[in-house]
């Protein structure tokens, strides 16, 4: 599974994880609930944009579609927490011989450099 994801591509996966998180149904999510979603930061987004990113975003297999009635609908291969802690152990991993202490205090570093 890859970790890096263009700028649309992390909105979109923002945007389904929140729909998720606050108990929309995996049906009811669907493009035009995304664009939605996304376009309230004032980045306006074309809806075959989305629907182009989405798709590639099953390709990737980090979303999942299914039909409903005549639209697709999406929901998360993995929640937010999951992928998160799946790119931590891929970073510990990569950068520090996965010593996740190593790991932890080279964010320290980094929190007290953006004085976080």
């Amino acid at each position: 599974m890859s970790f890096t994801h263009g700028t649309l591509e992390n909105e979109i996966l923002n945007a389904v994880w929140l729909m998720e998180e606050n108990g929309i149904n995996a049906k009811d999510i669907s493009v035009s609930e995304v664009l939605s979603q996304i376009n309230k930061n004032g980045n306006i987004r074309a809806y075959t944009t989305v629907k182009t990113v989405m798709d590639r975003l099953v390709d990737k297999h980090l979303l999942k579609r299914q039909k409903s009635g005549k639209k697709f609908c999406y929901k998360s291969v993995e929640s937010r927490e999951e992928m998160a802690a799946s790119a931590i152990d891929k970073l510990a991993g990569q950068y520090f011989n996965n010593d996740i202490r190593s790991l932890m205090k080279a964010l320290e570093k980094q929190c007290t450099r953006m004085k976080v």
